[in-house]
């Protein structure tokens, strides 16, 4: 029995192949039959080897789907899992989830409710548990504002909604005049277009009252997160979370950092996750879950099958903020 599979021979080198169906072979293991599968910007980086994740070529790119668990390798959770749909995230040193089939760790699944969708389940992993630990991470830090780049991102709306719950005040910051508006819907407390003369001044007038913000940047180079830094009060913190910007240089100053003790640290939710037991995971998924039963949902652009990989990269990487782009498997 063989199934269809998105391939990675090299970096951008992307094929429609044939593989065996794997078998789970050691206990806890699981087999999923994929049903959808999404594109984040962790895939891209992947696809173009600039990940912290490296796999052995050829590989099966993607990192988080859903599905149904048909076989189990043994083991209480992996034989709970059996016939349960799932949401699940790939192993660190096997095939992804751009395939047909996919065998994984059952402790890499959650059974989803019956109120959320397939489509939503495969999406209730990366975006909601790093909105989750972000807003965490604010809350313990002392930080009473969040601040994030790139804030038409279905993770921006997610962070915002954590913040609200977590008593915490959210500002974005966009560049064009439909991503405002879109904020707006969200019921952000702060919109700031960097397309705009005033922008830093502005930003920086409703950061001061807050004393210290946690600055959340998503584009990594260029101009803008320094900038955006520059307008929060002293004490206030950058963490960096994403690379949307490979081709600028970051610019930092260092007198920013010396007169306003500013500081600056990297976020990457595969490490946090790593480090948490069974049971810490499992708290968090039920945090998941119960932001899904809210009624809080992902936004989604397209659905299109692996024959059409083109296709579905070019439509998210010219539109991220349009809403998500699924591997229909």
């Amino acid at each position: 029995m063989t199934m269809k599979a998105l391939s990675l021979a090299a970096p951008n080198k992307l094929e429609i192949v044939e593989k065996p169906i794997p078998k789970p072979t050691r206990k806890g293991q699981v087999l999923i039959k994929m049903a959808y599968s999404p594109i984040n910007p962790s895939d891209l980086a992947f696809l173009t080897g600039q990940y912290g994740i490296q796999k052995p070529f050829p590989v099966v790119p993607g990192f988080e789907g859903s599905g149904v668990v048909i076989e189990s390798g043994g083991g209480f959770y992996a034989n709970y899992l059996k016939g349960k749909n799932v949401a699940c995230v790939a192993s660190e040193k096997g095939d992804g989830t751009y395939a047909e089939y996919m065998l994984t760790d059952a402790t890499k699944c959650v059974v989803m409710g019956d109120n959320v969708s397939l489509e939503q389940g495969s999406m209730s992993f990366v975006n909601p548990l790093t909105a989750i630990e972000l807003a965490e991470m604010a809350k313990k830090g002392g930080y009473t504002a969040i601040v994030m780049s790139a804030a038409a991102s279905a993770l921006s709306n997610m962070v915002n909604y954590q913040a609200k719950k977590n008593g915490l005040a959210f500002g974005g910051v966009v560049r064009r005049k439909e991503q405002v508006d879109k904020l707006t819907t969200w019921g952000v407390d702060y919109i700031a277009n960097s397309s705009e003369e005033n922008w830093k001044k502005d930003l920086h007038a409703w950061a001061k009252p807050h004393k210290k913000v946690l600055f959340l940047d998503a584009v990594g180079g260029g101009d803008l997160p320094s900038e955006i830094l520059s307008c929060m009060p002293p004490k206030s913190k950058m963490v960096v979370y994403g690379m949307l910007d490979l081709e600028n240089i970051p610019r930092i100053s260092p007198r920013d950092f010396i007169f306003y003790e500013y500081e600056v640290a990297g976020y990457w939710l595969s490490k946090t996750v790593a480090r948490k037991s069974f049971i810490q995971a499992m708290k968090d998924t039920r945090k998941v879950q119960a932001m899904l039963k809210d009624g809080f949902e992902t936004a989604i652009n397209k659905k299109l099958s692996l024959d059409n990989f083109g296709e579905a990269l070019q439509t998210y990487t010219k539109n991220m903020s349009a809403g998500k782009v699924l591997f229909e498997l």
